[in-house]
């Protein structure tokens, strides 16, 4: 009997994890687009935007974020930012981040960079709050991405092929 007392007190503390376990898994960080504008005088001319994907069945948030960004093997910019970004449980937020240009990043070479289709490297390291303490994530991506007019006439060509 002065067990089952006890048995009834352990059911809320197992809440929605199986067990009573807790289940975590870091949070996954990729590039979503890069933006150069060689020509804005007033924003910055490079702007990384990351998807923050949250697998979790609870809220974590960023705490800082760091990152460099290559072009065609050229250094371009760095971002090290202490900021609270809060991503709900089981999703994927946006992040568009500003860089600080290197000096090899000048602006007539972004405005070359910024046209025709480029090989890009992102290397970084995000930590976030979770429950279980802070977490630092290392990510790296790289690839191809289309700048200027190549991206819109992509983004047109893509748009027509679902067009209803």
């Amino acid at each position: 009997m002065r067990c089952r007392r006890w048995a009834w007190l352990l059911l809320p503390a197992m809440g929605c994890t199986p067990l009573g376990l807790w289940m975590y898994q870091d949070p996954a960080v990729s590039v979503s687009r890069v933006r150069l504008a060689a020509e804005a005088a007033d924003t910055s001319p490079v702007v990384v935007a990351l998807d923050l994907s949250n697998p979790n069945d609870y809220a974590v948030s960023t705490t800082r974020v760091e990152l460099q960004l290559r072009l065609d093997d050229l250094p371009i910019g760095v971002v090290a930012r202490d900021s609270s970004v809060p991503l709900p449980k089981v999703t994927t937020s946006t992040v568009a981040l500003a860089l600080v240009p290197t000096r090899a990043a000048t602006r007539d070479q972004l405005r070359v960079l910024g046209s025709g289709v480029h090989r890009f490297a992102v290397q970084g390291r995000a930590t976030f709050t979770t429950p279980i303490g802070d977490r630092k994530v290392a990510f790296a991506q790289e690839g191809e991405m289309a700048f200027g007019d190549q991206a819109a006439l992509d983004s047109a060509a893509a748009g027509a092929g679902t067009a209803p």
